[in-house]
């Protein structure tokens, strides 16, 4: 029964994910990103309070030693701001780039969670691991090529738009790649913060909210994270309120639920699962956003499906 429980809450953490990445793309079209990272934030803090005081529990703070605490606060700052800092290139990248084409390559998390898993906490790096890493890198190169042009370029003014088309892709493609690499160090910090409180629910308040504190303040000196809140764009505050309902969602609880499965079927087996999850996202992206199905998408879908099993199981 709790293997199942696992399972199910794996399986609704994907799903929350995958929807999750096409309200950003619709929402982005109408919002400034800085605006959307500190509003969401906001959203998302309030969110992961409520459910703290309703599920999870603030006593572990009185049984921490004062290095554990430190440790512990440590932990959650830099898994607040990396993840932060992601999702402002994940959202940039979006800009670019469509959505099927963004999300699966941030599934690269994976291959830097295992470097750093090697460094910090000593696990042997193998040959399987070497294999899927170059499987799912492989997939980077099919994401990022651009689509064959069928029509001839006849002026001047076509072929700068071709060559700026072009460019947004390698763009977006690197933002995407920026942002795995910044979600595998939240993977890793809130390993380690989760380890010291035992308690899911409080670690992920504590970490959205030290990240909005931060990036209020960087709002002072940069005032774009604030427009969400100005008057002038108060006709844009639906679009800010989707997206931030879809960052409670996202951030706020399947980052939990992903997390709780972890802790009943293990890791290993959760992070396979979720692994799928572009493949989920690129089957809405098509029926949603109506997005264009490339076949390429789909092979690269399953090199980076491929990739994680070789690096998990073998």
């Amino acid at each position: 029964m709790a293997e199942l429980i696992g399972y199910l809450l794996t399986l609704d953490a994907i799903i929350t994910w995958s929807l999750a990445s096409l309200v950003y793309k619709f929402g982005l079209g109408k919002t400034d990103t800085k605006g959307t990272i500190l509003f969401r934030l906001c959203c998302v803090s309030l969110f992961t309070f409520i459910i703290s005081l309703i599920i999870g529990s603030y006593s572990f703070f009185s049984r921490l030693s004062e290095h554990e605490l430190t440790i512990y606060l440590i932990s959650c700052l830099i898994c607040g701001l990396s993840v932060t800092i992601g999702d402002l290139m994940y959202f940039t990248s979006l800009k670019k780039i469509d959505a099927s084409r963004a999300f699966p390559l941030t599934q690269l998390s994976l291959v830097f969670v295992y470097p750093f898993a090697f460094f910090l906490f000593g696990e042997e790096l193998t040959w399987s691991i070497f294999i899927g890493g170059m499987l799912i890198i492989s997939s980077v190169f099919l994401l990022s090529k651009k689509d064959s042009e069928n029509a001839e370029i006849t002026n001047e003014r076509e072929q700068i738009d071709n060559n700026k088309r072009e460019t947004n892709i390698y763009i977006g493609v690197a933002l995407a790649t920026g942002a795995a690499f910044c979600w595998a160090i939240t993977m890793v910090t809130f390993h380690q913060a989760r380890a010291i409180s035992h308690d899911v629910h409080v670690t992920n308040f504590i970490r959205t909210f030290l990240a909005t504190i931060s990036v209020a303040t960087l709002g002072l000196f940069q005032r774009d994270y604030y427009c969400a809140f100005k008057k002038e764009n108060r006709e844009d505050l639906k679009y800010y309120g989707y997206m931030g309902i879809a960052g409670s969602l996202s951030l706020g609880l399947a980052d939990s639920l992903f997390y709780e499965a972890a802790g009943i079927n293990g890791l290993i087996l959760t992070s396979t699962i979720t692994a799928n999850t572009p493949m989920v996202q690129q089957i809405f992206s098509i029926l949603i956003l109506k997005e264009k199905f490339r076949k390429r998408f789909l092979i690269a879908v399953c090199l980076i499906i491929i990739g994680n099993y070789i690096i998990l199981f073998l």
